[in-house]
This record gives C-alpha cells, sequence and structure tokens, in this order.
C-alpha cells in the first residue's frame, strides 16, 4: 500500500490558510473521542422538515426534521453550488455512529447553527453504507489533510467538489480546551471565501493533486514476481511483531483492538497450510481473549465493534453484520480445526443472534445496532452488581459471579453519559472473568464451555430484564454485499457444526438478495435494499461477496442453481470491473467523483478486489474455464509490487491466493485436477489432510465359506481416526465402502478411548493399524477382476483435526493372495 505520509504536507498548506486570519488551530479540532458530553434536551416536536424526508437511508432519515438545509448527494445541491458559487459542507456518517447522533443533537438540530448553514453553504448528508465511493475519496482527503479519519467525515468543498478543509465532530462553540467550536470554523471559512477565496482553491488544488497521486501510487508499481508463499511468510511475520501477550489479539498504535478478522483468516490459513504452530497460538489465543471479553455480548450474543482498551473488556457498543458473520464463520472453522467447544459455542451463539435480531423477516439481514440509547452509549447494556443480584436474587447472583465479573466503565464514558449514578453503584460491562482457570475451578466445570451452558438460564433471566429496557435503533438496510458475507458465514458455520437449519437459512437468504436485488435482463446487480425497495448499482465487492456466498452453497449443497448465479456474477465482474491490465475497478458510476476509488487493502472485511479474486480462483476450480484464472493473475500481478512491500495490508489477498493456487493448466481441468495437483504439490505448499497420516492395504481372502476383503489402516504415530460409530455428531467416523458390490457385513475394529480437551470422558478411536473387514458370498474372484472401495477418514492428534480424505483401493482378484 503506498505510503499516504509522503502526501501530508498538503497539512501544513491548510493550516497557513487560516493561521493568515487568525482561525485559532482549526488543523487541531478534537476528534471524536475527545468530543463534549451530549445534550440532554427533552425528546423534540419537529418543526422542520429538509430533503432527506424523501431518502431512503436510516442515516439521512434521522436528519430529516433539523432546521439545517440539507441536500442527499445528487445534481440538485451540486447544480446549486455552481451556481451560486458557495463552498459545499459535506457530512458523511452512518446511523449507529455514535458522534454523529452526537453532532446531529448538539449542531444540527439548533437553529443557530442551521441559519449560518444554510446562508453560507450548500449542506449535503451522505450515507457511507449507500456511497462507499465517495466515503472512501473523501476519507481519504480527510486523512491526506489532517492525518487521520473516523465518523462523521466532515469536509467542506469548493463547488466542483475538491476539499480543502475536514476534521471529525467539531464541538459547538471555542473551549476551554482550547479547541475551536464549529461556530469559528464556519465564519472563518465564510471570510475567507468572500475575501481570498484564492486560499481556499489552491488548498482544494493540492488536496486533489494529492489524491490523485496516491491513486496513480496504487494503479502503478512495478510488477514483481508472484510469490504467495513468501507474502504468507512475511506477513505472518508483521504479526508476530505486534502480538499482544498479555491480553491477545495485536497491539494497535493506541489503546483500541478491533478484530481484524480477515487477519484471523490469515492466521487459520497459515496453520492448515503450513501447519505454523505460531500462527496456531495467536489465532486461539485472540479467539479466546475476544469470547471471555466485554467485547463479546455475553447475555444476548453477538460482538461489539471494538474493545476501547487492551483487554478487551469495555467495547464500543454498536453492532455490525461484517463483524458478527466472519467471525461466526471462524469460530466455527476453529472449532473445525481445534475441537474446542467454546468456539462452537461462540459460532452458534452468533448464529443465533442474527437469526433472532438481525434477520429480516422475507428474507436478508439488516446492517447494524446502534451504540446509544437516548444519548447515553451502552445505556441497554450495561449493569450494576446490585442491579443483577436483585433480578437473580444473591444465591444465584453468588454463582453468576464465580465466572462473570463486572468491568466498571471508565471516567470519560460516564461523564459523556446523560445519567451519573453514584459511586458505589458503578455501572460496568459483563465479561468472564480471569484467570479463566480459577473461573473454572470455582465454577466446578473443567470447560469454558460446560461452564457457559451450565450458565444459560441465569444469563437468559438477565436478558429478558434487559430486553425490557429502551432498545439500540437497528439500520434496517439491507446491504448485499454484507449478506454475502452472512450467505458464506451460515453455509460454512453450517458444515462446519452440523447444523443444516443454518444452510437452509444462508439458502432463503440467497433466494430473497437474488430475487430483489438482481435484474435478469440488464443482468445489473444492486447495492441495496430498504423497505422493499432497490437501490443504488452494485460496487465490486457486491458482486464479489455474494459470489462467495453462493459458491459456498452450491459446495454444500450441489444445486446447480448457485453455480449459475455464481457464474453470472464473476461474468459481470469481468465485463463492468475488470480492466486489460489488471485493475479492478470498485464502482461503475463515474458521475461527480474527483478520482476513480481503488481498493487499496483489506480492513475490517475483504475489499472487493480481494474478495473478486477468491470467487474468481474458486469459479475456475469449479467451472474448469481458464478465463476466471487468466482474469485473477492479472490482478494478482498488478498488485503484486504492493503484495511484496505489506503483505499484511493485503490479508485477505494473500489468504486467496495461497488457499486457492491460480494454475491456468489446473483451471481448466476443473476440480479433479486440482485435488490431484494438490496431492503433487510441495508440501509446505498445500493443504496437510489425512491422507499424509494414513495409509491403507486390503487383501482378498477366504474365510469360512465367506470371500473377505480385510482392509487396514497404518496410522502414523500421535494421530487416530474417528471410531465406527464416532462418539459425537459432528465427527467424522471411518466408514469402508465399496463401488458395484454390496458386501453382506462389515466388521469395524474395536476401539480404544481417547481423551481430548475438549471431552474429558473420552471418545472412541483406533490408533495404530486397525484392520476393516467386509463379508461377502463366495465368489468374488469370479465375479469380478477388481474390486474397489474407499476409507473415508478424519484424522486427528491431542490438538487438531485434519481435513477428512476419502482414501482409494483397488484389490486385484487375479493376483495371488
Amino acid at each position: 500500500m503506498p505510503k499516504l505520509q509522503r502526501l501530508l504536507p498538503v497539512r501544513q498548506t491548510v493550516v497557513a490558510v487560516f493561521a493568515v486570519l487568525n482561525a485559532f488551530a482549526l488543523m487541531q479540532v478534537a476528534t471524536a473521542a475527545a468530543a463534549e458530553r451530549p445534550s440532554s434536551d427533552p425528546p423534540r416536536q419537529f418543526t422542520h422538515t429538509n430533503r432527506l424526508a424523501h431518502s431512503n437511508s436510516p442515516y439521512l432519515l434521522s436528519h430529516a426534521h433539523n432546521p439545517v438545509d440539507w441536500y442527499p448527494w445528487g445534481p440538485e445541491a451540486l447544480a446549486k453550488a455552481k451556481k451560486e458559487n458557495k463552498p459545499i459542507f459535506l457530512s458523511i456518517g452512518y446511523s449507529t455512529c455514535y458522534w454523529c447522533h452526537v453532532a446531529e443533537r448538539t449542531i444540527y438540530s439548533k437553529p443557530e447553527f442551521a441559519k449560518l448553514m444554510n446562508a453560507w453553504f450548500v449542506n449535503i448528508k451522505v450515507d457511507r453504507e449507500q456511497r462507499p465511493d465517495l466515503d472512501r475519496i473523501y476519507m481519504l482527503a480527510t486523512q491526506i489533510m489532517t492525518g487521520r479519519g473516523g465518523w462523521p467525515n466532515n469536509l467542506f468543498l469548493t463547488p466542483d467538489l475538491k476539499p480543502f478543509f475536514a476534521g471529525s465532530y467539531f464541538p459547538p462553540h471555542d473551549d476551554e480546551l482550547g479547541r475551536t467550536g464549529f461556530s469559528t470554523i464556519l465564519k472563518t471559512i465564510r471570510q475567507v471565501w468572500t475575501t481570498e477565496p484564492r486560499r481556499l482553491t489552491d488548498v482544494a488544488e493540492r488536496v486533489h493533486a494529492a489524491l490523485r497521486d496516491y491513486q496513480q501510487q496504487i494503479a502503478g508499481g512495478a510488477q514483481r514476481t508472484v510469490n504467495p508463499d513468501a507474502w504468507l511468510t512475511d506477513a505472518i511475520a508483521a504479526l508476530l511483531r505486534r502480538v499482544d501477550k498479555e491480553h491477545g489479539g495485536l497491539v494497535s498504535g493506541g489503546s483500541t483492538k478491533f478484530p481484524q478478522t480477515p487477519i484471523l483468516d490469515l492466521l487459520l490459513t497459515d496453520y492448515r497450510i503450513r501447519g505454523n504452530a505460531a500462527a496456531l497460538e495467536i489465532l486461539t489465543g485472540t479467539l479466546d481473549a475476544m469470547a471471555y471479553g466485554g467485547i463479546y455480548d455475553h447475555l444476548g450474543g453477538g460482538f461489539h465493534r471494538y474493545s476501547i482498551e487492551p483487554s478487551w473488556s469495555i467495547p464500543h457498543f454498536e453492532k455490525m453484520l461484517y463483524d458478527n458473520a466472519q467471525l461466526m464463520r471462524v469460530y466455527a472453522e476453529a472449532f473445525a480445526l481445534t475441537k474446542n467447544s467454546l468456539y462452537q459455542f461462540i459460532a452458534i451463539d452468533v448464529a443465533e443472534y442474527l437469526r433472532r435480531q438481525m434477520a429480516a423477516t422475507e428474507g436478508g439481514f439488516y446492517t447494524a445496532q446502534d451504540a446509544e440509547v437516548k444519548g447515553k452509549e451502552g445505556a441497554s447494556y450495561v449493569w450494576t452488581r446490585s442491579g443483577i443480584v436483585s433480578i437473580l436474587g444473591a444465591q444465584a447472583a453468588d454463582r453468576f459471579f464465580e465466572a462473570y465479573a463486572l468491568t466498571p466503565l471508565p471516567a470519560s464514558a460516564i461523564a459523556e453519559g446523560l445519567d451519573q449514578k453514584d459511586p458505589g453503584e458503578a455501572e460496568g460491562v459483563i465479561r468472564i472473568r480471569l484467570p479463566i482457570a480459577q473461573s473454572l475451578k470455582r465454577a466446578k466445570h473443567r470447560d469454558a464451555a460446560m461452564m457457559l451452558a451450565a450458565l444459560q438460564p441465569l444469563r437468559k433471566k438477565l436478558l429478558d430484564a434487559r430486553n425490557q429496557r429502551v432498545q439500540p435503533l437497528r439500520d434496517d438496510k439491507i446491504i448485499v454485499g454484507l449478506n454475502g458475507l452472512v450467505i458464506e458465514a451460515f453455509t460454512e458455520s453450517g458444515r462446519r457444526l452440523d447444523k443444516p437449519e443454518y444452510v437452509s437459512t444462508a439458502a432463503r437468504s440467497g433466494d430473497y438478495i437474488w430475487a430483489v436485488a438482481y435484474d435478469a435482463k440488464s443482468e445489473v446487480l444492486k447495492h441495496e435494499i430498504f423497505s422493499g425497495r432497490v437501490q443504488t448499482d452494485g460496487y465490486l465487492d457486491d458482486y464479489a461477496l455474494l459470489g462467495r456466498g453462493y459458491l459456498s452453497l452450491y459446495r454444500a449443497t450441489g444445486q446447480p442453481v448457485w453455480l449459475e448465479r455464481t457464474r453470472k456474477l464473476g461474468d459481470a465482474i469481468l465485463t463492468r470491473f475488470a480492466r486489460p491490465d489488471g485493475t479492478l475497478l470498485t464502482s461503475t458510476s463515474g458521475r461527480d467523483l474527483l478520482i476513480t476509488p481503488l481498493d487499496d487493502g483489506d480492513n475490517a472485511q475483504p475489499s472487493g478486489t480481494s474478495a473478486a479474486v477468491e470467487l474468481l480462483l474458486r469459479l475456475a476450480a469449479a467451472t474448469g474455464k481458464p478465463e476466471y484464472t487468466d482474469a485473477a493473475e492479472k490482478v494478482v500481478r498488478r498488485l503484486s509490487s504492493h503484495l511484496e512491500k505489506q503483505a499484511i495490508a493485503w490479508s485477505a489477498m494473500v489468504v486467496a491466493v495461497n488457499a486457492h493456487k491460480f494454475d491456468p493448466q489446473i483451471a481448466a481441468l476443473g476440480d479433479a485436477a486440482v485435488s490431484s495437483a494438490q496431492r503433487q504439490a510441495p508440501a509446505e505448499l498445500r493443504v496437510p489432510g489425512t491422507a499424509d497420516h494414513v495409509k491403507v492395504d486390503a487383501i482378498l481372502r477366504a474365510e469360512g465359506g465367506y470371500d473377505e476383503i480385510a482392509v487396514t489402516l497404518k496410522i502414523d504415530k500421535g494421530y487416530h481416526v474417528n471410531a465406527n460409530p464416532a462418539s459425537f455428531p459432528y465427527l467424522i467416523p471411518t466408514r469402508l465402502s465399496f463401488d458395484g458390490i454390496a458386501p453382506i457385513s462389515i466388521t469395524y475394529p474395536k476401539p480404544i478411548l481417547f481423551r481430548p480437551e475438549f471431552a474429558r470422558k473420552g471418545i472412541k478411536v483406533y490408533e495404530g493399524n486397525p484392520t476393516l473387514v467386509a463379508k461377502f458370498a463366495k465368489g468374488v474372484k469370479q465375479k469380478m477382476k477388481a474390486v474397489r472401495a474407499t476409507v473415508t477418514a478424519q484424522a486427528c492428534n491431542d490438538k487438531v483435526c485434519l481435513p477428512p480424505s476419502e482414501l482409494p483401493i483397488t484389490i486385484n482378484t487375479l493376483d495371488k493372495q
């Protein structure tokens, strides 16, 4: 990824403009984290209605009754700015953004600010989730000018849309901390624009030039050797330097901790492909810490957006669909890999939260839940100890607190709330008590999942009480790309957790999205659905992420409709977004955009570019069509210099090119060739499987008037395979099957008892050289020249289970036995 710091000298120009006019230290305007306490005004009777009342966005509708004369982004507002030669005040946010709500209460609802804004500026509101292209462009501009970014993202633009000043939340007035108030900013920009406009337009031209320069850096760069293995090595090395050994997760520049699911996927991939124990340790340490922490909603399920401190204890309380979809899948895949029942518990709990709270009745999933209630962040989630005791009773509360703790909110969070509590009744966030070993000992349980299951009645009682409180608002937009993540998550989790109902949930949503958001005549996918209406042409990530979800459904169900829909989306990516040089545009709308935004890495979710590469590679394997591989390879080669310099910034891309090799010859032959090629690839470049640790041999013999085929497994030391029948439904039993001939019976060997961490009572397994015996009627030799059979098995050791393998056997009956 290009160095943004190279473009930051533009800031000095901006500062100089305002310094001349004594505009205080405008570039030091407070960020959202230091904003003043929200207003405690009683609910208002609306006396104003602006153009946002006709919008199809919860965020825009929440500003529809401001006295500010807001416009949505569009021809009317842009033409007005040019005609009247007024600067544009552009405010970009989203409906569950806490500081966007604060700005609405403290500034935009106040007539004194509206009067200045309406007289001097053309005021435009944008929902970043509706227009991610605008959000990306103007967030980059803010980062260029200020060196930081966040939401709300507030900018002042020239009438030709070039930004010259930016910030996040502005306090209403200058304050004792030296922060410049919004009123001062408005008056200063008005003065400069009317008396010395050249000063602002010069800054705008410099910012625009910096935007173009950054875009050229992304698009350009000398191509390097495509080396997925080296990129994976570099990315993991970068992660190892940032591991928080005390609290889990990665150390960031500040105190916040984000889930960063694409990085978790990177760790999963490294362990699957290369067996890197360090990657597994970082992954499990992070998953444990998040599952134990307050970032997880222990009563209602689901993860909050991020933790505001290093121990994962105090969250920023909004819940995002993209976080929970991805984390559900990661926990399910981690369970399949490690058999840690805590991960199974969390994956199911998140799935049920999504089905209960975020699923639309007709199909699809909503976007997010708010962080605040009545101006107070976390109001519906926090507890006092006495409040819990009053609901559970003293004895049950003691049981509850053997496992759980309340982490007090920091003083800053309390000060920002509307209500002040007695210090003796400090509010806190529920989390699991640490160290976990002592909590388990107090609760008298062997593992965390058993402890959590035992406390389910108490958690439900608290949740029932919590649900009587005023609940956070929900953003009821159905965004197509995010629903692609959900469809993929439910499908893959259903497979991993043996939950066929989850695959059904995914299929239902997949059918709804296709019926409503895809136009078969124009072959265009829409970006979002709100109140049953579709709007905005789809972006690259909509096509790519929905395609990934559909391809997962095809893999799980074998139904051709899902592959056919995936092919339509993949073909659309090639015709609508792909360019001959390997560039993937993120948007097909070039109107009123300063630059054509390109992806510069993966963040909270895979970028459209990374998701498209993975989809194309998987499509190549599923269809045998080399054009998909060729297109993916062009994209990867174009980005090769960026991947070589900073692979960690493209973690989802690194996962895609390592998990799905792009060999055109392999792609042309389809799935069977891929499997064959993976078997022949060097061990460090492919996924280890059961076949690496289990071999089979067979003999045909006569025994007591019958023919018998005795199949002997040769299992490597330290590994075992599951007995038949298996001890749990989610474990894959060892099975022997035959082609074209049915045995009278199959006798499986007597198992031994193995006690892993996830099953202290033990599971039944086979070790060493067990023999499976199939009995046939006399005359197999005379009926068949060869007997073909398959052993299906899954090898495990004391830490992980490998992907299952089908081990083929051919017994030549003409050979001397």
